[in-house]
């Protein structure tokens, strides 16, 4: 989706980028060329937070993977161009002088997926998340840190990608090559990685993951109370609350304990669900289809 942000939008989120870039610098004794990487990237500045229910993304979120979700994790990466005679390793590759420098020659891998092969019957990772990938520096370039992808191999298994030694034929690969303020709705099964970024500037983007309630988060146990306390119901079903304030162990935790991530008792534990009727007809999600 190429102009999803407008000037405005995308401009606060720049300013937030190097709002943040500063104080991982001073805290972690970084210099101007360092990359970096900040996990649960939502308590760090309200322009991040203010992403995971985007009123034009969050429908199309809802659509694809249901109402009963919350956040896996949010990821702010930061990529500042290579230096000067650093040589970059075949894409995807995990070795090279780039990687061992500290920029991240990641494997190609689809996401999750030593966790995920457990319950696969055939092999193949379930459908249990999906990411957005925000652009917010020009990705227009080949070899600017852009995103790779293989189409179609989230239909194909992990245990293929570790017999290929993670090889990837180049016929197979798809540089995405993106205009700052794009937003890009994609399932992490998708074998992907980063590529290297020889352009003239740095690389700032943002994934958020969505997954089912029922599935423990990546980057936090439970977010800050202040930060749910000041949150929309919407907004505190997404960051892991109960905005009810239940119990969430139900009404007899004692006897009969009964995680209301798993079973919910109490609609106003999943607000998305009535704001998914209120658009789409009290149909479940399954039954809906999927317009991306």
């Amino acid at each position: 989706l190429e102009n999803f942000f407008t000037p405005d939008e995308l401009a606060r989120l720049l300013d937030a980028v190097d709002e943040v870039a500063a104080n991982v610098r001073q805290s972690k004794g970084l210099g101007p060329g360092d990359p970096f990487a900040i996990r649960n990237a939502l308590a760090h500045h309200d322009a991040f937070l203010d992403l995971i229910d985007h009123p034009r993304m969050l429908p199309l979120v809802v659509d694809a993977i249901g109402w009963n979700i919350q956040i896996r994790t949010t990821h702010l990466d930061y990529r500042p161009p290579y230096p000067e005679g650093l040589a970059a390793g075949a894409v995807g590759t995990g070795k090279g002088a780039d990687h061992q420098a500290g920029y991240r020659n990641v494997l190609w891998h689809p996401d999750l997926a030593n966790l995920f092969e457990a319950v696969s019957l055939d092999g193949r990772l379930p459908f249990m998340e999906l990411k957005v990938f925000y652009v917010l520096s020009d990705l227009t370039r080949s070899n600017s840190g852009n995103l790779w992808m293989v189409p179609g191999s989230h239909k194909r298994t992990p245990q293929e990608l570790r017999a290929m030694d993670f090889k990837v034929d180049p016929a197979e690969a798809v540089e995405l090559l993106l205009p700052p303020g794009t937003a890009v709705l994609w399932r992490t099964a998708t074998w992907h990685c980063v590529g290297p970024n020889q352009s003239q500037q740095t690389r700032k983007i943002m994934h958020i993951g969505y997954h089912h309630r029922w599935l423990r988060p990546t980057d936090y146990m439970q977010q800050d109370p202040a930060l749910i306390a000041r949150s929309s119901p919407i907004r505190r079903q997404l960051l892991g609350a109960l905005p009810s304030g239940d119990n969430p162990l139900g009404d007899d935790p004692d006897f009969h304990p009964s995680s209301q991530y798993w079973l919910t008792k109490n609609r106003e534990d999943v607000p998305l669900r009535a704001w998914y009727e209120a658009r789409n007809g009290a149909i479940e999600p399954s039954r809906q289809p999927v317009h991306l």
